[in-house]
């Protein structure tokens, strides 16, 4: 039976009590996604009880908490009853708040095999800054920021927030008149290298995933292209999606917004992928998206579909920004995975692909029938995957169906 903790309190920075929700699956795979919240958000907004569901789902612990001085209280966690703690907070205290997470986690569980973050937005800025804590195994932003004293006024505007001692701005969705201490400034003036994402990110060595949505105008892409060049890593544009990915406050129906439910996916396929420092593993991996790359290339035009998918397999294989730039730009010698299933797979990934843009020709089905040989694998069993996979409406087949239909043309 699942376990579901609602609106448990924890004590936060400067000992404020706040609230946080955990959900454990029945099938539990003993590893916990903590969800950290952006600016002016908390952890009930919009699609995020869904994003949490989404994940329970697929096996996975889902930690989501309100950072203690976001304005919210214990009694009204969603509105912004306390603006004098909204006031007052700053990004220290938001890393107290998720130390403090931590904290709940130790005393809440015995083991746990790996722990990752999704920070959104402001959130996302302040997992980036986890990259050197050792109790986080894997990072992803969503629309983070990527600097943050590019978040405070400047000039003129900054001369007269220190001589007022604060400024104003309004909340879009309660309309309320949202006061920002100076003291917010000072916090990050003490603190700026603990507070410095570009530095945290190239010191990194965590797998780290950075999405962000091509038209968003609250944390604009230039900054998710920073995040993924200071950490080496590719950043995936989500096409069309702004901010918060489709999702408002409130979100009114009982299913994900199309292009978050795109991002959910990316993420989840980053969190299931294994990552190794096996060289002839990485060649494979090499070669393997080489002869995509190839295909997306066999009606001499590589489609937008076939660029984005070919980006979403780069991820799942763990191949960095320079290794995929290369490889769009050179040949890769051809290696055979060893591996029966692996080869299995590996050919399913090529038949995905010309699937991909909804068209097939010649010209690719004569591709991978040349492969098929290079792998070993049997050009008639091919078509039989083609046919179950033209009657499955180009759907990916399931890997039992793939080995009995292979079985007799592997070597």
């Amino acid at each position: 039976m699942q376990s579901d903790l609602i609106n448990e309190i924890f004590k936060g920075a400067n000992s404020r009590q706040s609230l946080y929700d955990l959900s454990i699956p029945k099938n539990w795979n003993n590893k916990l996604i903590i969800f950290i919240h952006g600016y002016m958000g908390y952890k009930d907004w919009g699609c995020w009880n869904l994003v949490s569901d989404f994940f329970v789902k697929e096996g996975y612990g889902f930690l989501k908490y309100n950072v203690s001085h976001n304005g919210g209280t214990i009694d009204n966690p969603i509105d912004f009853d306390d603006l004098d703690a909204f006031s007052e907070n700053n990004y220290s205290k938001e890393i107290e708040d998720f130390e403090a997470i931590l904290k709940v986690v130790e005393n809440s569980f015995e083991k746990i095999s790996e722990i990752y973050l999704i920070g959104h937005s402001r959130g996302g800025g302040i997992a980036l800054l986890q990259s050197q804590n050792e109790q986080v195994d894997r990072i992803c932003s969503w629309a983070g920021i990527a600097s943050i004293v590019s978040r405070f006024p400047t000039g003129k505007q900054l001369e007269a927030w220190r001589n007022n001692g604060f400024y104003i701005r309004e909340n879009g969705r309660t309309k309320q008149q949202m006061p920002h201490s100076y003291s917010q400034y000072e916090d990050f003036l003490q603190n700026k290298t603990r507070l410095n994402i570009e530095k945290y990110c190239r010191d990194s060595k965590k797998p780290t995933l950075v999405i962000h949505g091509e038209e968003d105008q609250s944390v604009t892409i230039e900054e998710g292209r920073e995040i993924a060049d200071w950490i080496g890593t590719e950043l995936i544009p989500i096409a069309c999606a702004q901010h918060t990915f489709g999702a408002k406050q409130p979100w009114e129906r009982n299913e994900l917004p199309e292009e978050l439910l795109v991002v959910c996916k990316l993420t989840l396929q980053f969190f299931e992928l294994k990552f190794k420092n096996d060289r002839n593993l990485h060649q494979e991996k090499m070669s393997l998206l080489s002869d995509l790359v190839k295909l997306a290339r066999a009606d001499q035009l590589i489609k937008t579909s076939e660029i984005e998918f070919l980006t979403y397999i780069a991820i799942q294989l763990g191949i960095n920004d320079k290794d995929f730039n290369k490889i769009i730009h050179e040949d890769i010698d051809f290696v055979t995975s060893k591996s029966k299933a692996d080869r299995i797979l590996q050919f399913q990934r090529l038949i995905l692909l010309m699937n991909i843009d909804g068209e097939i020709n010649d010209r690719e089905i004569s591709f991978l029938m040349e492969t098929a040989v290079k792998m070993s694998l049997s050009p008639e069993a091919v078509k039989n995957v083609l046919k179950k996979m033209k009657a499955n409406n180009g759907q990916a087949l399931d890997i039992n169906d793939l080995q009995d239909i292979f079985s007799v043309g592997l070597n």
